[in-house]
């Protein structure tokens, strides 16, 4: 009898060894070493050591000629570009996965800027100063960790070789270093899809006789567009890095390293904007671009153009963007710059 018994428990103990049913359906996503970790605002995965959970950091990037060329513009995960004083522009840079030496030239903020944030919720924001209108906004978005130039010692620093205004750097690790910066924990909430599978569409097939074939990707190889009459921009798509190059007028937008500014996904989104109640020191009127509601929008990537719509609804939500038929455009993973153009300045896609 103890010899069967010893049988038999050798045998629940050799099922046990060998994975019974257990329940066990497979690895779980984010439990298995073997599971990709994504970046949530570019959906690359990340490099080893890079912390997806932190906030996103937002640093305010001046894009005046005397400003050009700026540096640490590469390393962002997403870029906006907005309508300022004077036909002139500036970039709004969210970084989350990547970091950057040096960043710059910072310059100050717009109303606009604490819109886009809530996006983010919750955001680092860093910027050189604002009117007191926007500065009482940033101060009530309980959202933003106000990383502002003169608040945080030696977080700032000017640069010897460029005149002021356009001299003032920072770094995203000096950023990120601060006290104040550990109040925002949490990875960024985005509205952006990403699927690789965009950028090697299905080919269609060939239609039945009397039937129409199904149109396909329509041209994204390049765009053109501008934010008022002195601020045309251009992409060119490039196959052999996936990315969209950019161009002031003919000119290629060149970064301090002398590398090209280029993104993987390039967003025309067509908003509202208006001269504001505020003026800047030479009188001239600020900008107050809107980013609620609904409006055209043009998604390029992999040198093909998607035109569809954007929509969000109120500050609280995220901005969605859908095609002709209401399906969720999706993004190739890389990096997007989403340009923030007035409802009536055209735009050429070819």
């Amino acid at each position: 009898m103890q010899t069967r018994l010893l049988s038999l428990l050798l045998l629940v103990i050799l099922m046990a060894a060998c994975g019974g049913d257990n329940g066990d359906t497979g690895p779980v996503a984010g439990e298995s070493p073997d599971e990709p970790v994504l970046c949530p605002l570019t959906g690359v995965e990340a490099a080893d050591g890079v912390d997806v959970g932190r906030p996103a950091l937002a640093v305010k990037i001046d894009n005046a000629p005397p400003a050009r060329p700026q540096v640490g513009l590469e390393a962002a995960d997403v870029v906006y570009e907005e309508l300022g004083e004077g036909g002139l522009t500036r970039f709004l840079s969210v970084y989350h996965c990547n970091d950057a030496d040096q960043v710059g030239p910072v310059r100050s903020s717009r109303n606009v800027d604490v819109d886009i944030l809530q996006e983010y919720n919750p955001a680092l924001f860093a910027y050189s100063g604002a009117n007191q209108q926007v500065l009482a906004k940033i101060d009530g978005a309980a959202w933003i960790v106000d990383l502002k130039h003169g608040s945080h010692g030696d977080a700032y620093t000017r640069a010897g070789d460029r005149t002021a205004p356009y001299n003032l750097l920072t770094s995203t690790n000096t950023l990120r270093g601060l006290q104040a910066a550990g109040e925002a924990q949490g990875p960024p909430e985005t509205g952006l899809r990403f699927n690789a599978d965009v950028l090697n569409p299905p080919a269609q097939p060939s239609p039945a006789e009397g039937e129409t074939a199904e149109p396909g990707p329509a041209p994204g190889n390049a765009v053109t567009f501008s934010f008022a009459d002195r601020t045309s921009v251009r992409y060119n798509y490039d196959p052999s890095s996936g990315t969209y190059l950019r161009f002031h007028g003919d000119t290629a937008h060149n970064l301090a390293g002398g590398q090209q500014v280029g993104a993987t996904n390039v967003v025309i989104q067509k908003v509202q904007v208006q001269p504001g109640t505020v003026r800047d020191a030479s009188g001239t009127p600020t900008m107050e671009t809107t980013v609620t509601g609904s409006g055209e929008a043009i998604v390029l990537r992999g040198g093909t153009s998607v035109t569809g719509q954007w929509s969000r609804p109120s500050l609280g939500d995220n901005t969605s963007f859908t095609d002709s038929s209401g399906q969720t455009i999706e993004f190739a993973p890389g990096t997007t710059f989403i340009h923030l153009v007035p409802q009536a300045r055209p735009v050429t896609v070819q």
